[in-house]
């Protein structure tokens, strides 16, 4: 009997028999414990070791039809382990109760996002079962031939390379099918160590994927083989693995030293300042005419004091910040007379526009300077289900049901890929214009780089979602596009988080002149959730780097992923083969 099997005996006879599925349910409370609100990212180097015990250590149990493969083990316990994580990881989603005006949209939302994203942790489960499969009894010697020394350690480098393979090709899938659905990937748990994830720019957010779970999966397989060796009383051998692993880090962790002190030669002041309103739903689309006059002279008063009191080169309002459509009289008859006013400063801003029918109705960012003539307008490519559209609106009654009476009309996706532009100084300054989660699709956000100087800008309005943790996740998610690209970005969220984050990640000004983070918080809370303005001076770099990934995108993510596949595919292509002569 092994020394798990060993420990696991010892158990009462119904933590025997579930001890799979409660280690299971443990790998996703702690990797959801990785993420806001909790922050505490160090576990998501920890995080998988109870899945992987329970994969590689429990046996499946028998069916009707006698004992099921292991495959199918693997995918039940991956499933419990994604349902648990996104469950808690993304119970923000019960705030759709709140809009829809009935908790079982709420409960349906979260149900139904759970089952969807436990899918892909399913898949890794039946792989990590069954090709990732790594049998510490069988890693050393064979009966009859004398033990490798390094034996041990080429098993756990084999084993997690192919489930950091796996796991990083489900990542860039996930975030693929449905656009916006990749959130909080395990390299997303690294935000705050910056130095470690500016190899973000060769990798890409995804990439990382693959290094925790390479390092994870040694890690565990590290303490496992310690622990047998303690137990037999062997000298313990050596962790060749462990020493590989570490290095990846170190080199991760030096070649982010170098990207933080790098300095551009030649940059370019740009004077900004972001508005967070803080307007609730209701408030902008209501039906009395005095609240939406409000949200529209709120806008006014507080944009002519700030632009009147001191230079500012440009302006940032939220997503949808107006409650009208831009084509409308009144709307370009406000902008012009009571924002631009002729004035030497872009307005950027969120604003839903339409065609002249008014058949579709899009969701845009617009650059303005002096009058609504001079607009430049991009329209949103990548729609939020349940928040832009519904899903199969007329053949899927439920899903109109949980949303319907909220989005009446479904938005029209545009479709260029084209930056908007600014000009300084004679300098033209690339805009790309992100909407809502687009700045979480870093496959999108790659799209619009172009050699020269460029600021990736986000409007949204995370208002649907109102104090929860979403604003923070959605925030933090975002880093890496700037990272990634090396490109700044501004943020004008309605409800929070707006800020300014730098090409390294950092929200803090590195030229000295600002000390505080660049964010709108509340000094003494640390809420997001507030009404408030930020300016900002920002060092726009005027030869930033074409980075790796800009050019290559996520092409060691899809590396990983094939190789994953065809180590899955091999041997059922083997049996099937034999089965046939």
């Amino acid at each position: 009997m092994s020394a798990s099997a060993k420990m696991i005996s010892r158990l009462p006879a119904f933590c025997r028999r579930r001890w799979p599925e409660f280690a299971a349910a443990a790998s996703g409370l702690l990797l959801a414990l990785c993420f806001p609100p909790f922050d505490l990212g160090a576990l998501v180097w920890l995080w998988a070791g109870p899945l992987l015990a329970a994969l590689w250590f429990s046996e499946p149990r028998p069916g009707k039809k006698g004992t099921r493969p292991r495959w199918w083990h693997g995918a039940r316990l991956g499933f419990l382990a994604g349902f648990v994580f996104v469950a808690v990881n993304a119970s923000w989603v019960m705030e759709m109760s709140r809009v829809a005006g009935t908790v079982w949209a709420g409960i349906g939302g979260l149900v139904a996002m759970s089952a969807y994203l436990a899918l892909y942790f399913a898949v890794f489960g039946a792989f990590a079962a069954t090709v990732g499969r790594w049998d510490p009894d069988r890693s050393g010697a064979k009966e009859g031939k004398k033990r490798d020394l390094f034996a041990d350690s080429l098993s756990v480098l084999r084993t997690a390379f192919l489930n950091g393979a796996a796991w990083c090709g489900l990542e860039w899938l996930r975030g693929l099918v449905i656009p916006g659905f990749g959130w909080n990937g395990l390299g997303v748990a690294l935000k705050d160590h910056l130095t470690l994830i500016q190899f973000a720019d060769v990798i890409g957010v995804n990439g990382y994927g693959f290094v925790v779970m390479f390092a994870g999966t040694v890690l565990f397989c590290t303490m496992v083989r310690v622990s047998r060796e303690v137990r037999s009383r062997r000298r313990i051998r050596p962790h060749f693995d462990l020493a590989i692993a570490s290095a990846m880090i170190a080199g991760l962790f030096l070649y982010g030293l170098q990207a933080m002190m790098r300095q551009p030669e030649k940059t370019i002041d740009l004077r900004a300042r972001v508005l967070q309103m803080n307007i609730a739903l209701e408030d902008k689309w209501s039906e009395d005419l005095a609240v939406r006059q409000k949200v529209i002279f709120d806008y006014r008063d507080l944009t002519r004091a700030f632009v009147e009191a001191a230079p500012h080169d440009l302006v940032i309002w939220p997503e949808t910040a107006l409650p009208g459509v831009f084509n409308f009289p009144w709307v370009q008859e406000y902008l012009n007379d009571h924002i631009l006013k002729d004035e030497d400063f872009y307005l950027i801003t969120g604003l839903e526009d339409s065609n002249l029918q008014n058949t579709e109705i899009y969701n845009t960012i617009t650059i303005m300077k002096g009058d609504t003539g001079s607009h430049q307008m991009h329209r949103k490519n990548h729609l939020m289900p349940f928040g832009e559209y519904i899903p199969f609106r007329n053949s899927f009654p439920l899903f109109a049901w949980i949303a319907g009476g909220v989005i009446v009309q479904d938005f029209t996706a545009g479709d260029s890929l084209e930056p908007l532009t600014i000009e300084k100084a004679g300098q033209a300054i690339g805009i790309i214009p992100l909407i809502c989660i687009e700045d979480t699709i870093p496959f999108h956000a790659r799209a619009f780089v172009r050699s020269g100087p460029q600021i990736l800008v986000n409007v949204t309005n995370d208002g649907w979602f109102f104090d929860s943790v979403q604003p923070q996740q959605h925030f933090d998610n975002a880093i890496f596009r700037c990272i990634e690209l090396r490109r700044p970005m501004i943020r004008a969220a309605n409800t929070g988080v707006s800020g300014f984050i730098d090409e390294r990640g950092s929200v803090y000004d590195r030229t000295g002149r600002e000390k505080n983070e660049r964010i709108i918080r509340d000094a003494e809370s640390g809420s997001t959730y507030i009404r408030g303005s930020l300016p900002a001076t920002l060092s726009i770099d005027l030869d930033p780097p074409v980075t790796v990934f800009a050019r290559i995108g996520d092409a060691f993510s899809i590396a990983m992923g094939l190789i994953a596949l065809t180590f899955a595919l091999v041997p059922w292509a083997r049996k099937r083969v034999k089965r046939a002569t």
